[in-house]
């Protein structure tokens, strides 16, 4: 009698410590995933910024843009209208873009809408899908005509 309690006791002890190890792996994946996401929404803003500073005169640029979602990705100055394409990641260079690569779990939005006439709002929001569940990450910066 007193080997099945132990027995139970020790099945009960493993069943817990593997649960903990699977809860603490899917966790470590789930952080992976966020801190690649926040560094594709801070890259879709640091492109926007890019564009705006590539034009001198704030009018010239402001009056080029429409309040409207988009995509951008690092080695263009070029807005694409938004289409629901997941961002590609180039196995040689490591970077994410849409023009070559395998297609990642990601995809990117850029939301701009004019504020005022010299304020601009950009919202990124990264979206990716992993066990079947979608998981959204929204970062927003305003940019300023402050000369």
């Amino acid at each position: 009698m007193g080997v099945i309690i132990a027995t139970l006791i020790t099945s009960i002890g493993l069943v817990s410590i593997l649960s903990l190890a699977a809860l603490s792996l899917r966790g470590a994946s789930l952080s992976k995933t966020r801190l690649i996401a926040s560094g594709l929404a801070q890259e879709g803003i640091e492109v926007v910024r890019g564009i705006r500073q590539s034009y001198e005169p704030w009018d010239d640029w402001y009056n080029m843009v429409s309040t409207g979602v988009y995509r951008v990705q690092y080695n263009s100055k070029a807005f694409m209208w938004f289409s629901n394409t997941p961002l590609k990641l180039d196995k040689t260079s490591g970077l994410y873009q849409y023009g070559s690569g395998d297609n990642s779990p990601f995809y990117r939005k850029i939301a701009l809408e004019k504020i005022s006439d010299n304020e601009l709002k950009v919202m990124v929001e990264i979206k990716w899908q992993t066990k079947g569940n979608w998981h959204y990450l929204t970062v927003e910066d305003r940019l300023w005509n402050w000369r």
